[in-house]
């Protein structure tokens, strides 16, 4: 998978990370999120993100697989990522 180019994160001046898209902030990101787009932008691929996930946070990787798989669909949905094909 892909990240937009126009796509990045940023930390506010109180600490909190959003999605800025075009240098505009998009939406707030936890933890999680941020994990995930971390993973994403190193080119590891879904199972190896919901593996990651599951032990960083200490969650079943079936409910990761769900949160990862909605999660990535909402930035696809955004234009925010897209398949390398």
């Amino acid at each position: 998978m892909q990240l937009a180019e126009v796509a990045r994160l940023s930390t506010t001046t109180d600490g909190r990370t959003i999605l800025e898209v075009a240098g505009q902030p998009v939406f707030g990101m936890n933890r999680v999120a941020v994990s995930i787009w971390m993973k994403l932008a190193a080119g590891l691929s879904v199972q190896e993100i919901n593996g990651q996930i599951a032990k960083e946070f200490g969650v079943p990787e079936k409910r990761v697989a769900c949160d990862v798989t909605k999660f990535i669909e909402v930035l696809k949905d955004r234009l925010l990522v897209y398949d390398d094909s």
